[in-house]
């Protein structure tokens, strides 16, 4: 009998080899993004699109196909805005609720339950047509950053404030700092939501799939996806980053502590990368960022120590820094709250998520794979009263 999450196979004719967590697998075809040599949105490479192109240029890329001209960037940021701006009340009232209740509550658990409200008043209980769909994405493109905000607010006891009117990526630092932020914050910040916008069959991104594959609606697509999200393996990680330098503390520190980690057979989160085993090309893009936005202030020790880490996790593991290594300092930097790191990663990869959803119910086919039985062998049923 293979045991469950065997990589083996057996002799001819006996049972396929099993790849756990379906690696390597190919699950399906998607035209959204590719990992063949390097990041690449519909085509585009990810370093030019971090360096120059601002959220909603990469967002409306993922949901239309095309990169907007100047005309359709402003209309559809206008959209994306004013679904920020305008709140469903009921969803407020709810999490007003909710927040007076569990203040302590993870703002990733008011995502997912703002979304499913959503869903609920919407009536959205099955894929729709293709325009309906996108129209659909567009509104949770600007929804759900207004629902962590005002989860926020709400947990703090304050009114929920107005939505700025701005973009994206200025309006959401605004709205998480409670200052104006400088044109540099918002590069680094709108830099991290391009990053995290889109990632190919990533597990949040497969489980919205599995879920409209059934014919579904998107609203639970996105449910399923935050809750996938908010796994310490996915996207809770970059709340661990600081965790992990915290507990080194010091550059001279590293080298004891990780050896620690060593022998305890410990995962340094940060580290490693399912797909990426020769590095992570939006790990580097977004080091450089936070080495150079820290330049000249008290953040360059936290970079000095983490230069180190990286060194040593190369030396001793093979392992180089994916991107929640960087987008943690990147946030830390701006005065952000551990709590928001993982929801701010929503928040970006919502345009993702929602262009899967509308790419399944385009061509779609019911996810259902098979598993390999590993439990007792056949035996005979007894009734209650002979056992």
């Amino acid at each position: 009998m293979t045991a469950p999450n065997s990589d083996a196979g057996t002799a001819a004719g006996g049972p396929p080899p099993v790849a756990r967590g379906l690696a390597g697998v190919i699950a399906g075809e998607t035209a959204i993004s590719s990992l063949d040599s390097g990041l690449r949105y519909r085509g585009y490479g990810i370093e030019p699109l971090a360096r120059a192109a601002d959220f909603e240029d990469v967002a409306y890329l993922l949901l239309h196909g095309e990169l907007p001209d100047r005309a359709e960037h402003g209309r559809f940021t206008a959209r994306v805005q004013a679904a920020a701006a305008t709140p469903d009340r009921t969803v407020i009232d709810a999490l007003a609720l909710l927040a007076a209740r569990e203040p302590e509550a993870a703002p990733m658990d008011a995502l997912r339950t703002g979304v499913s409200i959503l869903g609920q008043i919407t009536r959205d209980e099955a894929p729709g047509p293709h325009a309906a769909l996108v129209a659909a994405a567009e509104r949770l493109i600007g929804q759900v950053p207004a629902i962590l905000a005002a989860w926020l607010d709400l947990v703090a006891g304050r009114p929920v404030a107005r939505w700025p009117d701005a973009a994206l990526a200025p309006a959401l630092l605004e709205r998480l700092t409670g200052a104006a932020p400088t044109a540099a914050a918002v590069a680094a910040f709108g830099a991290t939501l391009v990053l995290y916008a889109e990632h190919e069959f990533n597990a949040s991104t497969f489980a919205a799939r599995t879920v409209v594959s059934t014919g579904s609606d998107m609203h639970s697509a996105i449910v399923a996806a935050i809750g996938t999200l908010k796994g310490p393996l996915h996207g809770g990680a970059n709340e661990k980053v600081l965790e992990v330098l915290a507990a080194i503390g010091a550059a001279d520190r590293a080298a004891p502590w990780l050896e620690e980690q060593f022998a305890g057979k410990r995962v340094v989160m940060g580290f490693g990368h399912r797909v990426y085993k020769h590095g992570d090309v939006r790990a580097k893009l977004l080091g450089e960022l936070c080495a150079a936005m820290v330049r000249g202030t008290p953040g360059e020790d936290l970079e000095t120590l983490a230069r180190r880490v990286e060194e040593i996790m190369l030396e001793r593991k093979g392992l180089r820094p994916n991107l929640d290594w960087p987008a943690a300092r990147v946030y830390h930097a701006l005065g952000l709250p551990v709590k928001v790191f993982t929801p701010i990663f929503v928040v970006a990869r919502m345009s993702g998520w929602t262009a899967h959803v509308i790419e399944q119910a385009g061509d779609n086919r019911l996810i259902r794979p098979l598993s390999l039985y590993a439990g007792p062998a056949p035996r005979d049923y007894r009734p209650l009263g002979s056992r």
